[in-house]
């Protein structure tokens, strides 16, 4: 029998109640993980996905990000129809290291944490069924042509089909995201 999702209730949404700033983008940071290495399926509750658990010796891989160059999109497919998801970063390298890691993250099926600094969140492109892709282009190297020329990969990434424009999840009670790491090689 297929799980039935209800739809969320209105609810106000006032500026009063939210005073915050409201500066775009995303942390200058991002975490990545096989799916393949989680212990369990992370388990989705309203938006937000439950903490992820990883198998012995397995764990999150940071990448450091151009500044002010990242951000998540989502785009509502129409009436009953979900969303779909874009996450485009920056990394300011075009090196051996960065060609191995960009086939890496084109080929696996993989897991995206952002830390949205704005807002104190963190969001993921994830879904336990559907990969996150890379379509044609979606991973390009740039070394410049003139000296004063950015050397830069741009990283793009979609998943399509899912129930919300933006997905979160819930960080580790102690050591942050950082605490999920896997040691350095």
């Amino acid at each position: 029998m297929a799980d039935t999702v209800s739809c969320p209730a209105l609810d106000h949404f006032l500026n009063a109640d939210n005073c915050l700033e409201n500066i775009g983008g995303t942390s200058a940071v991002a975490y990545y993980f096989v799916k393949d290495d989680l212990s369990a399926p992370l388990v989705l509750t309203g938006n937000v996905y439950s903490t992820p658990a990883f198998k012995t010796g397995k764990g999150l891989y940071r990448i450091d990000l151009k500044d002010e160059t990242q951000q998540i999109k989502g785009d509502g497919q129409g009436n009953n129809k979900g969303y779909n998801l874009t996450y485009n970063a920056i990394v300011d390298a075009v090196n051996k290291k960065m060609s191995l890691l960009s086939r890496a993250l084109q080929n696996l099926d993989i897991g995206i944490i952002v830390p949205d600094g704005q807002t104190g969140d963190t969001q993921i492109m994830y879904d336990p069924y559907k990969r996150v892709k890379v379509e044609q282009g979606g991973i390009s190297s740039d070394t410049g042509a003139a000296s004063g020329d950015d050397r830069q990969t741009s990283l793009e990434f979609h998943l399509n089909g899912v129930l919300y424009d933006n997905l979160y999840v819930t960080p580790p009670e102690t050591g942050g995201w950082e605490s999920l790491m896997v040691a350095s090689s």
